[in-house]
């Protein structure tokens, strides 16, 4: 960003342009001398005459370029000057279309570059001042709505720089106007063939600032599409996936990642940890198919016949849900296990590895409370007792490390006091409470 933000654009001097040229017709010698001394109505009249008088000639609306030119810089607020720089875009367009069917060159078409270059660069130069420099901000209210007043006016007058769509984006983004921020480079991105990916990782980013996940994911996967080596566009394009919900093209996004780089923990971490996100979905909806089993329960008790019946089938396609949801969860459950265990291998202390197996693991065990609470068989409850309450044991010691690792991890706390609560530690789930703030 900074480095953009220091790109001044060369600037000529007004005399310099206005003197560059020498001509012998006095109705322009006439216009220059009041666009010289800012009379810009008489500049136009006279310069009306001359095009109507010379109507194949570009030299009128050259000059007519020159005082739109001028004449934008006095118009204040800055933001309503675009009218002015719309007739300027329109007069030096006409000029360069006429200096190019003419036989004879006249000198003024050689500076119709020079004169666009030198009013874009005016009102870009003009912009930076607003959004870098302390003092001039400090002036003024609200200092990046006047630099983008000034981008814009850049922006009409020679709309096929991708400079100042730059620009304008980045400090859209100072100014935490998002959607614009990422609507601007998109389209400063249509004029380059092919946008850089760091336009694409950017784009990426503001649509995302600006809870635009659709747009952000668009934008990510057309630029994979043409770099798709580029890690940060794969990360970026994980993460919205995750925002949006979509857990299975996340994990198959990052799964992507790992096998590029399987040395690097936050792979694994974010791997693991969605994983572990779409496990924990389903385990609440086991939980939930077990309470409406328990609600079909009572109704069977007051049923006979045919109603019976159907209540039977329903709780049987209801356990059959549970039993394939479990399986499913298990298959989950090992892979996330696998990530996360890989995380703390490759870095030991990592806070966020060890909470989310105290997680992993704590589901796992109410699932199996769930499983216990269900069964009629008192050896089968016992069993499955057992292996719940070994499985918060085993969440009891990673969340135990992590809150050695961070003693201000609060919602860490508050999981060990629940786990502590269930295997009947009183006195550590006091404290537990206690650091948990609760």
């Amino acid at each position: 960003m900074k480095k953009l933000l220091r790109n001044l654009i060369p600037v000529f001097l007004f005399f310099g342009i206005l003197t560059g040229c020498e001509t012998t017709d006095p109705v322009i010698d006439e216009a220059q001398l009041n666009i010289y001394a800012q009379n810009f109505d008489s500049a136009y009249a006279s310069l009306d005459r001359y095009i109507a008088q010379n109507p194949e000639s570009g030299v009128g609306h050259y000059y007519m370029a020159l005082a739109y030119s001028q004449e934008g810089r006095t118009v204040q607020p800055v933001s309503d000057r675009k009218p002015v720089y719309r007739n300027f875009r329109e007069s030096i367009l006409t000029s360069r279309e006429l200096f190019a069917n003419a036989e004879e060159k006249p000198a003024e078409a050689g500076q119709v570059n020079d004169l666009v270059l030198n009013t874009w660069g005016y009102e870009h130069n003009a912009s930076l001042d607003y959004a870098t420099n302390d003092s001039v901000m400090a002036s003024v209210d609200e200092p990046l709505k006047i630099a983008v007043a000034h981008l814009e006016n850049a922006i009409i007058i020679n709309p096929d720089s991708t400079l100042s769509y730059d620009v304008l984006s980045q400090i859209h983004f100072m100014d935490n106007n998002f959607e614009q921020a990422a609507e601007v480079l998109t389209q400063s991105m249509e004029l380059k063939d092919p946008a850089p990916a760091e336009d694409y990782d950017r784009a990426g980013y503001y649509y995302s600032q600006a809870q635009d996940t659709e747009n952000a994911i668009e934008i990510l996967k057309e630029g994979l599409e043409i770099y798709p080596d580029t890690i940060s566009l794969v990360q970026k394009l994980a993460d919205g996936y995750m925002i949006s919900g979509n857990t299975e093209m996340a994990i198959s996004t990052l799964n992507d990642l790992v096998d590029r780089d399987p040395q690097n923990p936050q792979y694994h971490l974010v791997l693991g940890t969605a994983l572990l996100s779409e496990t924990e979905e389903m385990t609440v909806a086991v939980s939930d198919l077990y309470d409406d089993i328990y609600d079909l329960r009572d109704d069977l008790r007051n049923a006979s016949g045919s109603e019976a019946s159907e209540i039977e089938s329903q709780i049987e396609e209801l356990e059959s849900q549970i039993q394939a949801n479990i399986e499913e969860i298990d298959e989950l459950n090992s892979l996330a296990e696998s990530e996360l265990k890989t995380t703390i291998e490759l870095r030991p202390n990592d806070e966020n590895a060890y909470n989310a197996l105290g997680v992993l693991y704590q589901n796992k065990g109410a699932i199996l409370f769930s499983q216990r609470n269900y069964s009629d068989d008192m050896d089968e409850v016992n069993r499955l007792d057992q292996q719940a309450k070994e499985l918060y044991r085993m969440a009891m010691e990673n969340y135990e490390k992590t809150v050695e690792l961070n003693p201000e991890n609060r919602n860490a706390w508050q999981s060990l006091a629940n786990v502590y609560i269930t295997l009947d530690m009183q006195d550590k789930y006091e404290e537990a409470i206690e650091k948990a703030g609760m």
